[in-house]
């Protein structure tokens, strides 16, 4: 079990997101009634990610102009006959429109034709395309919603997609396996998925793979409803741990956007003096099994955990010895945000006071590469080091100070963008020339370009007199990518 902590509040990142859908509920989901015999009904839905607002244009007439990503036109009654479907960016003439078919539409049923694809390729498997699926139009039974899905994102190969209660384990069986490019189940024609009213969760993997790249956390579907869910490109803003988000188009009214739920976590063993640790992580109403929430076994200084995917929310950390039940670094009520990352570190000194205590201390990680150049944060973490300068050094003297007095607990507030190249970095106090490392001649960093790394400040500048004896002040080069 997890012991009792006192509380602290970490903030992770800037940008909140809800991990719940709102808004999938029958309440706006009216569609007009079904048609007549010798008619048809079409609409088309906006799902090409990287394209502007389009005019969408059946049989030469506009049904719909300036619909951007995420919005639908209402549903057109048609003659249900050989049917002229064009859409164009909106504003250009429509003889230029990139989807321009014609389909047979049968009569009393209703048509949907979804715009998919790369607008920047004019060929291709990949192109802006219309994806149309048929469907009988009547509603759900009674208490249930109806649900297909559609593969709308280019450059993601064939996928495995799980629609499962969203409390539930992954099965081992995809809701719908195997779905290409521009494909769409249960396939056009055919009955559409009928789930009952709930909270449900969409998670995604690479067709017959293990990992998923795609979680959307807690949605609400409401009864009554009639969703086309469209796994589309994530573009943004702000960051994503997924290529993909989804958008789940109502029969009438705009999409919601379900961007993937997840943020990354990684927890370094930064305690020059404490043996290995076993981490734990659960939210706050989890039960206290030590198997269950354990992220990490046996880490060790200055090992790292590597980034672990977890859904945004609130959780309880805690580092325990090695099969022990109690955490001697514990912290409550952790806010991990979508899309952000985030690095823990275990720092202080076993048995410090003041500012040497054990602790958790957590840095934000801004991972995105920088093109052409390297990207390099330090954090210092040496629990009896003075204030530090990171330094270059050209045979043994002093060339650049790359960071200026770094404190304790700190990293560099705007992180140093650097030339591709091999470096050799020292620490020194702040001001001094002789550097604080156990070598005097420094420590070689090679960096490539778009490389993105922390520089981490570990151990106890006098190991010797931590009580138990610790290990020497060092540098901890992190991948953050």
């Amino acid at each position: 079990m997890l012991p009792s902590r006192s509380k602290r509040w970490l903030a992770l990142t800037s940008t909140v997101l809800l991990a719940t859908v709102a808004g999938c509920s029958g309440d706006d989901d009216n569609p007009p009634p079904l048609p007549a015999a010798g008619t048809a009904q079409i609409r088309a839905l906006h799902a090409s990610a990287d394209t502007p607002p389009v005019d969408v244009y059946i049989n030469g007439s506009p049904i719909g102009t300036n619909i951007a990503v995420g919005n639908q036109t209402g549903f057109a009654t048609v003659p249900a006959a050989s049917t002229r479907v064009q859409i164009a960016r909106n504003g250009s003439n429509v003889s230029t429109a990139p989807i321009d078919i014609a389909v047979p539409l049968n009569s009393a049923l209703r048509y949907t034709a979804v715009a998919v694809g790369d607008l920047t390729q004019v060929s291709g498997p990949e192109r802006l395309q219309a994806v149309l699926i048929e469907d009988g139009g009547a509603p759900p039974p009674g208490g249930s919603a109806k649900l297909r899905v559609v593969h709308g994102a280019p450059t993601v190969g064939p996928v495995d997609v799980f629609v499962t209660p969203a409390s539930a384990g992954l099965p081992a069986t995809p809701t719908f396996a195997n779905l290409a490019f521009s494909s769409v189940a249960p396939a056009s024609s055919s009955p559409a998925q009928v789930l009952g009213a709930g909270d449900y969760r969409i998670r995604i993997r690479p067709a017959g793979q293990t990992t998923v790249v795609y979680d959307s956390g807690s949605l609400r579907i409401d009864e009554n409803t009639d969703l086309v869910a469209v796994a589309v490109r994530d573009v943004g803003p702000g960051p994503s741990l997924s290529p993909v988000q989804m958008l789940l188009f109502p029969s009438t009214g705009s999409a919601n956007f379900a961007r993937d739920n997840r943020t990354s976590v990684r927890v370094v063993h930064g305690v020059p003096n404490l043996p290995p640790l076993d981490v734990f992580l659960k939210a706050p109403d989890a039960a206290n099994d030590a198997a269950l929430n354990r992220i990490a076994a046996a880490l060790a200084f200055p090992a790292d955990t590597g980034y672990l995917p977890f859904a945004q929310g609130t959780y309880d950390l805690s580092a325990a010895l090695v099969n022990t039940a109690n955490g001697i670094i514990n912290v409550d009520d952790i806010i991990l945000q979508r899309g952000g990352s985030v690095t823990v570190f275990a720092a202080g000194v076993l048995n410090g006071t003041a500012g040497q205590q054990l602790q958790f201390k957590a840095f934000n990680d801004d991972r995105a590469p920088v093109p052409g150049q390297a990207k390099v944060r330090v954090i210092h973490l040496s629990p009896d080091a003075p204030p530090v300068d990171l330094v270059t050094l050209v045979n043994g003297a002093i060339a650049q100070r790359l960071v200026t007095n770094l404190p304790y607990l700190n990293a560099t507030s705007t992180p140093l963008t650097l030339a591709p190249g091999s470096y050799t970095v020292a620490l020194v106090p702040t001001g001094a020339t002789t550097p604080l490392l156990p070598s005097a001649t420094g420590v070689s960093l090679t960096l490539a370009a778009g490389d993105v790394r922390t520089v981490a400040a570990v151990g106890a500048l006098a190991p010797d007199a931590t009580t138990p004896p610790g290990q020497p002040l060092q540098l901890n080069v992190l991948n953050d990518q």
